[in-house]
């Protein structure tokens, strides 16, 4: 294979018009660094490039961007928490696993998640192309103090498109137009209602079956007889139903194996690599063997667990300083914080 940079619109299937620019490590995390923390990062290129252009129009701003494969994680003294800050995120190639305190899934093409940042959580992006907006909370009439969420809709659904839609809108827009959000908001707003109060019996049902399904597996992700048949059978559901209801996660099975090499990486982040390590883990998660969790982790991540954790994996954010103003959403992130700031000196 050629270590060369080739245009990303041939390389990796994103729209050529997005004009995304290769970034450094330490520049990819300085730019993320409102929102969250890099645990480890292995970029998209051979030169170790990530690629991303953010866009900043008054009270909102968001970034287009396709990565490798990353560890992140969020938490209450982040920017972006301390700020009110909702985001909108969709993914339209590669997918991203997320744990919240109540709820984990993961995000793949053709979904859209509403993210509110007053809620600590961790993740992981596996060869992601995607594309994020945010939005201050108090625009979409949130209550201060109380999260929402986490939400996930599928695109194909009526306000799914409409937010798809005006997400396109807001990254096609000349660089200097104005955005007009009303669509947007009153589309998330909308969602989060629906989220709260839901319209039906059936739905509520649904939605509540679907999530202690998760809870049940989540609880269970080193039972290797974790199977589909067995939890039909504590549910009492049929197989279709079952099926139904990960669909979008590419079927039960594929979503239990996510999550367990999910909840295992985090492990060995946490953990470090030592001596029999990696055995430990493949055992406590569920994996039939150490040689089968190696796999699995290559198979995701294009690389044993080993090399994820090599040296190289963590760099540091970079400082901008006065330049900035070249990477707009950090930019809009650090004047609404001086706002807030002088806001509160003002009262």
């Amino acid at each position: 294979m050629q270590d060369v940079l080739h245009p990303i619109s041939q390389t990796y299937d994103v729209p050529e018009y997005w004009r995304l620019e290769p970034v450094r490590q330490d520049v990819w995390a300085a730019i993320w660094s409102p929102v969250h923390d890099m645990r480890i990062q292995h970029p998209r290129s051979f030169e170790r490039m990530n690629f991303t252009r953010g866009v900043a129009r008054g009270e909102y701003a968001g970034m287009r961007y396709a990565t490798g494969w990353q560890l992140n994680q969020h938490s209450n003294h982040k920017l972006s928490a301390r700020l009110g800050v909702v985001s909108i995120s969709r993914v339209l190639a590669g997918y991203a696993t997320m744990d919240f305190e109540l709820k984990s899934f993961v995000l793949r093409p053709g979904q859209i998640l509403i993210n509110d940042h007053l809620q600590n959580y961790r993740g992981s992006q596996h060869e992601m192309v995607g594309e994020t907006i945010y939005v201050p909370r108090h625009l979409l009439g949130l209550p201060e103090g109380s999260a929402t969420g986490p939400i996930l809709i599928e695109e194909g659904t009526l306000f799914g498109e409409t937010l798809s839609q005006e997400m396109t809108r807001f990254f096609d827009l000349p660089e200097s137009s104005d955005f007009d959000a009303d669509t947007l908001l009153h589309a998330a707003n909308s969602v989060i209602v629906h989220n709260r109060h839901l319209v039906s019996e059936r739905a509520g049902w649904w939605r509540a079956r679907n999530e202690i399904i998760r809870k049940y597996i989540e609880s269970n992700l080193g039972d290797q007889t974790l199977l589909p048949s067995k939890i039909c059978n504590v549910f009492n559901l049929s197989r279709a139903t079952l099926y139904r209801m990960f669909e979008a996660d590419g079927g039960v099975r594929r979503y239990i194996q996510d999550r367990r090499l999910h909840v295992a990486i985090w492990d060995l982040a946490d953990g470090g690599i030592k001596r029999g390590r990696l055995t430990h883990l493949s055992e406590k998660w569920g994996f039939s063997s150490n040689a089968n969790f190696n796999r699995a982790v290559k198979q995701a991540f294009s690389m044993p667990p080993g090399s994820l954790f090599a040296e190289g994996a963590y760099v540091p954010p970079a400082r901008f300083g006065s330049m900035r103003e070249a990477f707009p959403t950090f930019d809009w992130f650090v004047r609404l914080s001086e706002t807030a700031s002088l806001r509160r000196l003002r009262d």
